[in-house]
C-alpha cells in the first residue's frame, strides 16, 4: 500500500513546479507522524532535489515554533529552525501588503480563518503554484491560478 500511495502522489507532484506548504506538512514531516510522513518525505525529497520550488510563509514559522516555545523545548526549536533554513530551493515569503490584501479577499470570499487565508494568498502570489495541506475544509476552495492538494486524498 505504501508504494501505491507514493506513486499516486508522485504522479500529482510531477506536474507541480512551485508549492506553498501548510504548517501541518512540516509538523507531519519533522515529527515523523504516520501515515502522512510517507507523503511528506516525497514532497521534501522533490524540493531538496530542485524539482519543486517551495514557498514558506512567515506565518508558518510562527505556527511551527509556537508549541516548542510553549513547551520550552529548545532542542526542537533548533531542529525546526535548522530544517527550515537549510531546505534547498525554498524561499521564506514575508506577509507583505499584497499578500495581506489578497488574504482579505480570499477570507471574505470563502469564509476562512485569517491564517488559512494568508497561507493561500502566499501560494497565489506565485502564479501556477500549488498549496499542500491536510485541512479538508480547504479542499473545495477555488482560487485562480492555484491548486489545493489534501494529503488524505492520497492515502
Amino acid at each position: 500500500m505504501e508504494v501505491e500511495t507514493g506513486n499516486h502522489f508522485l504522479d500529482k507532484l510531477y506536474k507541480i513546479k512551485e508549492v506553498c506548504l501548510d504548517t501541518s506538512i512540516f509538523i507531519y514531516h519533522l515529527e515523523d507522524i504516520s501515515p502522512y510522513n510517507i507523503l511528506t518525505k516525497i514532497i521534501v525529497e522533490k524540493i531538496a532535489a530542485g524539482e519543486i520550488l517551495c514557498y514558506i510563509s512567515t506565518l508558518t514559522i510562527t505556527e511551527l515554533l509556537t508549541k516548542p516555545y510553549k513547551m520550552k523545548d529548545m532542542r526542537k526549536i533548533s531542529l525546526f529552525e535548522e530544517f527550515i533554513q537549510s531546505l534547498p530551493n525554498t524561499k521564506i515569503q514575508d506577509i507583505d501588503y499584497n499578500i495581506a490584501k489578497n488574504a482579505a479577499k480570499i477570507r471574505a470570499n470563502n469564509n476562512l480563518r485569517t491564517p488559512d487565508a494568508i497561507l493561500l494568498a502566499t501560494a497565489s502570489k506565485n502564479k501556477r503554484s500549488s498549496f499542500i495541506t491536510n485541512d479538508i475544509s480547504l479542499k473545495n476552495i477555488h482560487i485562480e491560478d492555484i491548486s489545493i492538494l489534501v494529503l488524505n486524498d492520497y492515502l
